[in-house]
């Protein structure tokens, strides 16, 4: 089951009114599991880990057509996975449709390998940087799924400068705080955040669109 419609605020009302209407024995513990601000450099639970500076602070990125995995292992009981981090999209992500033939979206994904080793919940959804205009949008789907349409930008925290092919532009990066609540109960758990971008008319395909990620935590929801 793939809880990631559930808005923060609505999930935690929820948890709110349960535990008021004398059910606080379902709600045992919300618990912090991991919590990296990248700052340190640790990185031993982390595949495909890449850093660098943006915003003057550490961040995982940049990736293009790429991305990493989280290994947790050991986790203890409990019911409930809920992610969170700051997301930055720099520059030219063009959303659900790039007008291009075939018309692919630049899609971000959230994918959960439990221990056997099937992806047990995938959440994937889109991100578009682009102007919008009577004459020309490029809508993204976050914060929905896909094939969802939004307005781009939608959802966004801060529009800070550009990486790369935008680095001139004041709001050539999106950045994003995400939240997504997955029903989860294994001893292990691998998360992967990576993307899947089309870009056939870039020379250089990570100038051009990439992503970078900061301050992830996990916390555990037992019930």
């Amino acid at each position: 089951m793939n809880l990631t419609h559930i808005p923060k605020k609505i999930f935690l009302l929820v948890l709110v009114i349960l535990f008021s209407c004398g059910k606080s024995d379902e709600l045992q513990s919300i618990d912090l599991f991991y919590n990296n601000d990248f700052e340190s450099g640790d990185l031993d639970a982390i595949d495909g880990a890449q850093l660098m500076t943006f915003n003057n602070t550490t961040v995982l990125g940049n990736y293009n057509n790429d991305g990493f995995s989280l290994n947790l292992n050991n986790i203890g009981p409990h019911d409930y996975i809920y992610i969170s981090f700051d997301l930055y999209i720099h520059d030219s992500w063009d959303g659900n449709f790039n007008n291009f033939d075939p018309d692919q979206p630049d899609a971000w994904f959230i994918e959960l390998i439990s221990d056997g080793g099937t992806p047990s919940n995938v959440w994937e959804t889109s991100f578009s940087n682009s102007v919008c205009n009577t004459a020309f949008c490029l809508r993204q789907s976050y914060p929905g799924v896909f094939p969802t349409e939004n307005l781009p930008r939608e959802g966004s925290s801060r529009l800070l400068p550009g990486l790369c092919s935008l680095d001139s532009e004041f709001d050539g990066t999106t950045m994003y705080t995400i939240e997504q609540v997955f029903e989860h109960t294994g001893n292990a758990l691998l998360i992967r955040f990576y993307d899947q971008l089309y870009q056939p008319n870039a020379a250089d395909q990570r100038c051009d669109e990439s992503w970078s990620l900061d301050n992830l935590k996990v916390r555990l929801h037992t019930y």
